[in-house]
């Protein structure tokens, strides 16, 4: 009955099971309807501020901090808001980064090491996808930056701290850049489990024979474009993509199989209005690839939504940059989402019978729609509400150059007006650590408009709503540690890095 509950706009008609919640928490029968609006609210949306609590439940400052106390305090309701709601996706990305005690860092221009580091190693990519932000005329020239970028990357890989996570995706294609088996190896041997993103276009057996290193990682998530010739020229506009690429899945797996490795092996699939008819062929495309393999088949089934690199903004500078063969012109509409639902269903009966052993993570936004309910599109922020100098204490990403950015999806080669999120470059002298020091202690900030929001991907969006919140609820007196959730205390020896860096399984 809760659950039902959650997963409806708020109703002042509780839940008698909630009721009974409140009870056993000490919560006085007159807060019952402001404590269940917060646990409804943070369970959806848990870049909530206090400030907008206070306001919806008419509460004073000192009557909300008392009512968060009561809340924080009962392990029923931080299950409820931490694990039952749809905002469940949003919290698990997010709860390492509040346990670390880097948020106020971060507020407080403090230096502190990145939790997570994306590298992007690639060279080059042979797609053209509508809704990609990279400048699609520019590669780097191999000879002047990958040898010289592996032995950047394996110096990062040798420093980094305990907490701290590495993932490889891109940028531009990361198989493009034929150092990066070595890379995999050197991260492996010092304890790290590496995930790769790759549209595996080059996953060949013999490039593998080639780059044996491939073999060390934790898991490989293939970018998938479309499930026929049609769907995934469409999308990458290459005629080769479709064949080569599910050749590449199937010879993969009979090898990982054969060779009884351990690497995790599973498809991204990104939902766009133009392909809402190929989800159900998805599954025909899974079972086609498993019946061919000896064993195990694909692990693991990722499913997202366009984050807006490209999409919906507004000026031309990525439209028009030459080399570009086209863009998309819209996100899901509400029409196409409640259209996803039923397609979901029929998704998830098939997949009980055909792919029981397939784990299938639902984005964000997917989740909701995955389970019936329409709920909330993805969450965006605007460029005027990017957090100026971002959040390096943690995250950010590094090119084979050495470049170091703010925000993902300003990690392409030239693109158009990313140069202002660019924290400094390593070499000649600059430790990655140096480099973001400086950064951060000379408060470096960014000249922000509207439309720089191209530049995050759906990552930095929560991360910027998260940073955004603890500011503002400390503004309003109310921080993270006098708030309604617990695990928002930080304590950095109970931090889990595992919760962000994989696919293929869902962790607490």
């Amino acid at each position: 009955m809760i659950k039902d509950w959650l997963y409806k706009d708020y109703d002042n008609n509780l839940p008698i099971e909630l009721i009974d919640i409140f009870k056993k928490s000490h919560i006085q029968e007159s807060w019952y309807i402001p404590a269940s609006i917060v646990v409804h609210k943070l369970s959806e949306l848990p870049w909530t501020t206090q400030r907008e609590l206070s306001k919806e439940t008419s509460m004073t400052i000192s009557e909300l901090m008392t009512l968060n106390s009561f809340i924080r305090e009962s392990e029923e309701l931080q299950n409820i808001i931490l694990h039952e709601g749809l905002g469940r996706k949003y919290w698990n990305t997010m709860i390492p980064y509040v346990k670390s005690g880097k948020i106020d860092k971060v507020i407080n221009y403090e230096y502190d090491f990145p939790l997570r580091l994306a590298l992007f190693p690639g060279m080059s990519c042979m797609y053209y996808c509508g809704f990609c932000g990279r400048n699609q005329s520019a590669a780097y020239e191999p000879k002047e930056v990958m040898k010289s970028g592996a032995e950047r990357y394996k110096d990062i890989i040798s420093n980094l701290p305990k907490n701290s996570t590495i993932s490889i995706s891109g940028g531009l294609e990361p198989l493009t850049n034929f150092k990066l088996g070595e890379i995999i190896t050197h991260a492996k041997s010092l304890g790290h489990r590496v995930p790769l993103i790759t549209n595996a276009h080059m996953l060949t057996p013999t490039y593998l024979k080639k780059q044996p290193g491939i073999w060390d990682l934790d898991s490989l998530r293939v970018s998938l474009y479309g499930v026929d010739e049609e769907s995934t020229y469409f999308v990458t506009r290459h005629k080769k993509a479709y064949k080569l690429v599910k050749d590449n899945i199937i010879k993969f797996l009979q090898e990982r199989n054969r060779k009884k490795s351990n690497v995790k092996v599973g498809l991204n699939y990104i939902i766009i209005p133009e392909i809402i008819d190929t989800i159900l062929p998805l599954l025909d495309y899974i079972n086609d690839i498993n019946k061919q393999v000896d064993g195990q088949g694909i692990d693991f089934l990722t499913i997202r939504e366009d984050f807006g690199s490209v999409t919906e903004i507004t000026d031309s500078i990525d439209k028009d940059i030459d080399g570009r063969k086209y863009h998309l012109d819209g996100f899901l509409n509400e029409e196409q989402r409640t259209q996803l639902i039923d397609v979901f269903e029929k998704f998830n009966d098939r997949l009980d019978v055909e792919c029981p052993n397939l784990h299938v993570d639902f984005g964000y936004a997917m989740v909701a729609l995955g389970e019936g309910v329409l709920g909330k599109p993805l969450a965006r922020v605007d460029g005027t509400s990017m957090r100026k100098s971002g959040f390096p204490q943690l995250s950010v990403a590094i090119d084979s150059v050495g470049d170091v950015f703010l925000y993902r999806e300003a990690g392409f080669k030239d693109r158009p007006g990313n140069d202002k999120f660019i924290a400094g470059r390593i070499g000649n002298g600059n430790s990655l650590d140096s480099v973001l020091r400086k950064f951060v202690e000379t408060k470096h900030t960014a000249n922000l408009e509207i439309d720089d929001s191209r530049f995050m991907d759906s990552y930095d969006h929560l991360i910027t709503m998260l940073v955004n919140q603890a500011e503002d609820d400390r503004n309003f007196k109310l921080p993270f540690n006098l708030g309604p959730v617990k695990v928002r205390v930080s304590n950095p020896n109970e931090l889990n890095v595992n919760l962000s860096n994989n696919w293929y399984r869902d962790e607490r």
